[in-house]
């Protein structure tokens, strides 16, 4: 159920800019010729238009000029928004940390929601991303996030935006399925849910959700977002069922499935109930969810006899791919990555259409 806004209507908060696209509308004057008329950049006109930045006391005489107005009435107006503002934060209990908050975790819901949050005074931001992530204050946030995987990925997390991207990819797929977890059926299934690399890629997702869902793991695949986790995450959800979320940055299909098959030795090996906080004991288990990848690919034997031939031609590349039952940009992206070929070397590399970067 969404959350009433309390004490005060965010209708109220008109920020001065939507009075200069009025007064622009009724003398015919568009803001790229504001922007000449008072010496501004035509950027710089449309973010006060648009509400993200104030009206200063040199645009107040700069528009007293270029549109007959007074500097007074400008600055009025813009003292008048900025106390209605600061009104509305303290009858609804919007903290200096909760708008830094938002600031860290608006692209990313943004990104995951398809709701558009960057025209929203901050304000009514924060009331709109307390609403989205089910929440009275974002700073508790951190209360809320677990720590357990943290070490696997780095410094480049965020603990804030790391919740709201796995909050919001449990939301997405929370209904896929009621089945418990089955991991030997999962097991059984991983020669099925290989053989739909060869399936037409834009059905991808769905089909090895399909298969996932039948083996009790939920699945969902993201856009990348910055300080959220890399290629992907494996956790035990609120409502006690496995998740699989992932997030491919530049689209590369041998990048796709070599971590989705990283996800699920993780579901397999149930490294979603370790605690990875020790940073030694993450790397191991993420060394063998990567070995585990490699090995359900291609054989690391019939690999390791491969290479020693050093014929990395694509024929011979193609060649071995279709003897290995997968595509041949899985074997240029595992050549790549061990260093027999360069990476610009990318002429059976293939990315994924659907993907945004």
């Amino acid at each position: 159920m969404a959350q009433k806004l309390n004490h005060t209507s965010p209708d109220l908060l008109i920020h001065p800019g939507e009075t200069i696209a009025e007064v622009l509308k009724d003398q015919k004057i568009s803001q790229k010729e504001l922007a000449i008329r008072t010496g501004f950049t035509e950027k710089h006109i449309s973010t006060v238009v648009n509400g993200k930045k104030p009206i200063s006391s040199k645009l107040a005489l700069k528009l007293e000029n270029a549109l007959g107005i007074s500097a007074s009435f400008w600055k009025n107006l813009q003292t008048n928004y900025d106390f209605e503002v600061e009104s509305f934060k303290e009858m609804n209990n919007i903290t200096s940390e909760e708008d830094e908050i938002s600031k860290e975790i608006s692209k990313p819901v943004e990104v995951l929601t398809g709701k558009k949050l960057d025209s929203k005074e901050t304000p009514l931001k924060v009331l709109l991303l307390r609403q989205i992530l089910g929440v009275s204050n974002l700073a508790s946030i951190t209360k809320l996030a677990s720590g357990a995987y943290r070490a696997q990925f780095g410094v480049d997390t965020n603990d804030y935006v790391m919740y709201v991207w796995q909050y919001l990819c449990e939301k997405q797929c929370e209904t896929q399925t009621e089945k418990k977890l089955d991991i030997d059926k999962l097991q059984k299934n991983l020669p099925k849910i290989k053989r739909i690399m060869f399936k037409e890629s834009k059905h991808h997702v769905e089909l090895i959700q399909e298969k996932l869902n039948e083996c009790g793991v939920l699945f969902t695949v993201n856009q990348h977002v910055p300080k959220a986790p890399i290629h992907g995450l494996t956790v035990k959800t609120k409502n006690d069922q496995v998740m699989i979320a992932m997030t491919i940055r530049y689209k590369y299909v041998d990048t796709f499935w070599f971590s989705l098959f990283h996800e699920i030795a993780h579901v397999i090996y149930k490294d979603y109930l370790a605690d990875q906080e020790n940073e030694e004991k993450a790397k191991a288990i993420e060394e063998r969810a990567n070995n585990f990848a490699k090995d359900i690919l291609i054989d690391s034997e019939i690999y390791d006899r491969f290479v020693e031939k050093k014929d990395f031609t694509p024929s011979k590349i193609e060649d071995f791919a279709m003897k290995n039952n997968v595509l041949p940009t899985i074997v240029v992206g595992r050549l790549m990555n061990d260093g027999y070929i360069p990476w610009n070397q990318n002429t059976l590399r293939q990315k994924y259409e659907w993907i945004t970067d």
